[in-house]
């Protein structure tokens, strides 16, 4: 299932207007051809304009014989065959979406062999099954397909485009912000693929922080959708939460009804937008990929994944009696998941007890419960912390609160001040109103 004449199309558009390779490369990867030297062609192409150099017939050619490439393509014969039937620059796009569309096609047919024989597998758990049917049908839907190595030389041409649009201003860090500014600074958002860590020990107010960042954050210009998985709490309890956060009316009143009719006015004026709670008492790791998978085809623009708390999962394994190894487990596919569906999860998780026996409370990275398997997959780890919470005597419905980014592996580490406002579960940047 091929059609070489656009392929050659794509190839001489390429070689006779810069225009056309800015087109091509958002649309074709070198794995779309069908042709083995149309493939290779592409790829030389790709790399001159990674170098941000002229690509023509002359540099074409001199940049195909430094890899010994030039006579195995067919040489000035082969040039002559790309550029004979002249591609006006408008049909670049369009011969280069007949490539794509027919490079999906070969991918449909693949995907469809590998789930014949996946269903003739008697012997392999019909899950196990299910869970590589929808890893297959999720790749293919994606633009990029992330079951095959990608050269690195393929890669640089999208690479340097985003950092010269990025240093010009033309494009947005890619991160989903958590409204609070220092912290903000500190990451840069969090970036899509990673696994970030919200530690403290319990009570602290890790759920309430990020509800806070699920319903005032977002990616700059889009907020996308929030997908939070709850394990302690129901959807009902979290929804009363976030609109108490929302409106500035006392938790305990919303519970209560004790609202005065302009609160109950502001109660029902109130939507909250973008954000979808499961409740998930029983949730494995297996079942967090796999629902987070069909969310994900439901809504491509899913910015955000949390997850209360990741010491309540379990793995999905069988026979497993050493907690630390299943701990390991989940945090590794929280990690893989990230990264397959190019989303920052956000996982909360509990602090070991060691605190309570130091004099100095400040968590500390090695307090993370369980496995040390949590801070070696994170790609951020932040501490949170209240000193009211050690001291019943001083009570303060308003309390100063630090979250302390203990790891970041894309940056540096710091301490963001907070203000925790207990009535209504909310943080807020410290020295705001």
């Amino acid at each position: 299932m091929d059609n070489l004449q656009a392929e050659r199309a794509v190839l001489g558009a390429c070689l006779l207007s810069a225009k056309a390779m800015d087109d091509v490369s958002e649309i074709l990867t070198p794995d779309d051809f069908y042709d083995y030297n149309n493939q290779a062609a592409y790829r030389i192409c790709l790399e001159l304009y990674a170098e941000n150099k002229p690509i023509d017939l002359i540099t074409f050619q001199a940049k195909a014989e430094d890899k010994n490439l030039f006579d195995r393509l067919g040489g000035q014969a082969f040039l002559a065959e790309l550029v004979g039937d002249i591609t006006v620059e408008a049909n670049a796009k369009q011969h280069a979406q007949i490539v794509k569309d027919l490079s999906k096609r070969r991918q449909i047919l693949a995907t469809a062999n590998l789930m014949s024989s996946l269903a003739w597998k008697t012997d392999t758990r019909i899950l196990d099954v299910m869970e590589e049917v929808n890893k297959a049908v999720l790749e293919l839907s994606e633009e990029k397909s992330t079951s095959v190595p990608v050269p690195v030389e393929d890669m640089m041409a999208s690479v340097q485009k985003i950092i010269r649009e990025t240093c010009e201003g033309l494009r947005e860090n890619r991160g989903f912000f958590s409204s609070f500014g220092d912290l903000d600074k500190i990451v840069a958002g969090f970036q899509p693929g990673s696994l970030n860590i919200l530690a403290a020990r319990p009570s602290m107010g890790k759920t309430a922080l990020a509800l806070n960042m699920s319903q005032f954050g977002g990616r700059r210009n889009f907020n996308g959708t929030v997908l939070f998985f709850s394990l302690e709490m129901t959807a009902e309890q979290l929804t009363f939460r976030m609109l108490s956060a929302q409106t500035g009316i006392p938790l305990s009143d919303l519970f209560a009804g004790n609202l005065t009719p302009n609160e109950r006015q502001k109660v029902e004026r109130t939507q909250l937008h973008g954000i979808f709670l499961r409740e998930n008492s029983d949730l494995t790791a297996l079942d967090f990929r796999s629902q987070c998978r069909r969310f994900k085809m439901r809504h491509p623009e899913l910015s955000l994944i949390v997850v209360d708390y990741l010491q309540l999962m379990d793995s999905g394994k069988k026979n497993t009696y050493n907690r630390q190894y299943e701990v390991a487990d989940i945090s590794r596919i929280l990690k893989t998941t990230a990264l397959e569906l190019d989303c920052p999860v956000l996982a909360l998780s509990q602090l070991s007890r060691e605190t309570e026996r130091r004099v100095e409370k400040k968590p500390q990275l090695s307090d993370l419960r369980d496995s040390g398997a949590i801070e070696q997959d994170a790609d951020t780890v932040m501490l949170l912390y209240r000193d009211d919470y050690y001291d019943d005597n001083n009570f303060q419905l308003n309390s100063k609160a630090t979250v302390h980014v203990a790891k970041n592996r894309n940056g540096g580490t710091g301490v963001c001040n907070l203000t925790f406002q207990r009535e209504f579960t909310r943080f807020t940047n410290f020295g705001d109103d």
